[in-house]
């Protein structure tokens, strides 16, 4: 076998390294592909929630989510990434839904009644006769800073407000039907400041929600953590969505 030539030998190295330089070209090009696009979050309440209402005369209120809808799973609170993520610089992150109930009956002038905390901003994606906000609100949302670059996912810091309304009916009553109410009024604006970095995830968890309607951008949060009355998790299905008459909840196995 001949020896290699100088040229040859200048050739193959050059050959070899060019290779490098697309291979990481291409790996820096998917990296950054795995930021997070425009979508929602679709959230579960968690144990620990809860409103307070001693502006009302009701103290410290224990909570609950209510699935919106069955198609949508255990889904009750949706969060909105209105824009395309530019990695460690803050967006705008918007609330379009949320959806609990007191964990059980208080008194409410001399009634036994139920409360709901309730906020549509669905620009009615999600119907009134489903979701009901009677009052007027002021704007819930505020902004999220995502950090990343990993094609697996990375952290995040969100510090936002929640405006929801407050609607007392008589107990073991529908909230979609008015003439249930006892009362009703925007409940007491709740922040939800920075606290220390969440994690986030380009891969839907196991039983995770499939919708068209509130798809996802490819931001999965995974644990979550926030200064705030409101603990939560991520959306699943369950075999609630499989009733007859009911939509079916598809997830993202």
């Amino acid at each position: 076998m001949r020896p290699l030539t100088r040229l040859q030998s200048t050739t193959r190295y050059t050959t070899v390294i060019c290779t490098i330089a697309v291979l990481c070209l291409c790996s820096s090009f998917a990296l950054a592909q795995a930021a997070p696009t425009a979508g929602y979050d679709l959230l579960q309440t968690e144990p620990g929630t809860s409103v307070d209402l001693s502006s009302i005369g009701l103290g410290v209120v224990p909570l609950q989510g209510v699935p919106i809808n069955s198609a949508l799973g255990s889904t009750d609170t949706i969060m909105h990434l209105t824009g395309n993520t530019t990695f460690g610089k803050p967006q705008q992150l918007l609330v379009t839904a949320l959806f609990m109930k007191s964990t059980s009956s208080v008194v409410f002038q001399n009634q036994n009644a139920d409360v709901y905390i309730t906020l549509n901003n669905s620009a009615g994606v999600i119907p009134e006769s489903v979701l009901p906000q009677p009052d007027k609100l002021a704007a819930s949302g505020g902004t999220i800073t995502i950090s990343g670059g990993q094609s697996t996912g990375g952290t995040f810091v969100s510090n936002f407000v929640m405006n929801a309304d407050v609607i007392l009916v008589k107990a073991g009553t529908s909230v979609t039907n008015p003439a249930n109410y006892i009362a009703h009024k925007a409940a007491p604006k709740v922040s939800f400041p920075p606290a220390s970095p969440s994690s986030w995830s380009t891969t839907a968890p196991k039983g995770y929600p499939f919708t068209t309607t509130f798809p996802a951008g490819g931001f999965y949060p995974t644990v979550l953590v926030h200064t705030g009355p409101h603990p939560v998790g991520y959306a699943t299905c369950s075999a609630e969505g499989d009733e007859k008459g009911k939509a079916a909840c598809v997830s993202q196995e």
